[in-house]
């Protein structure tokens, strides 16, 4: 094996797709042969040195894709480095506090997994990608609409985890 790294993400509208592409992107442009998929067609980690995982948190959890992809190949993913990132529109408030709050919803995967490096990243949302009862729930909530992605900080990040994933190139 040489410098493959797995991104494997969870993502309902699409916006934390693309920040996996992006952090995708980031590795491959740094060298390592990646491989970026949606966490229900993921290959299976085995023939990777390293794995990026990374969903956005809905309700106080990551979706279930994720989690599913986890349990099923536990094992094998204790074994590699691994690095963890999500997206969530509370991290729009750039406070410890809240910063906190969202890493507490990544306690089981940090326990299991223990990653080299975790990203939290606010995230996006569009109204109109929304089916009806989520839209109101989210206007209900105040949430705003928008697209809240840091995408510096979200490069930076995938540069910075490539090396504590000890992947060369």
């Amino acid at each position: 094996m040489d410098n493959r790294i797995l991104v494997v993400y969870a993502s309902s509208y699409g916006t934390t797709a693309e920040v996996a592409r992006t952090i995708g992107d980031v590795l491959s442009g740094a060298g390592a042969a990646v491989t970026v998929a949606a966490a229900a067609e993921a290959p299976a980690p085995d023939g990777f040195d390293a794995v990026v995982l990374g969903s956005p948190i809905y309700s106080g959890d990551l979706l279930p894709d994720l989690n599913a992809y986890v349990d099923a190949h536990e094992a094998t993913l204790q074994a590699r480095p691994a690095a963890l990132f999500a997206t969530s529109m509370r991290l729009r408030d750039e406070s410890e506090d809240m910063r906190q709050s969202v890493l507490g919803t990544l306690d089981r995967l940090r326990i299991l997994l223990q990653p080299v490096a975790i990203g939290l990243f606010a995230g996006a949302l569009w109204y109109d990608k929304l089916p009806a009862i989520a839209r109101l729930q989210v206007q209900t909530k105040g949430l705003p609409e928008g697209d809240f992605r840091d995408w510096d900080a979200i490069r930076a990040w995938a540069l910075e985890a490539k090396g504590l994933l000890g992947i060369g190139g």
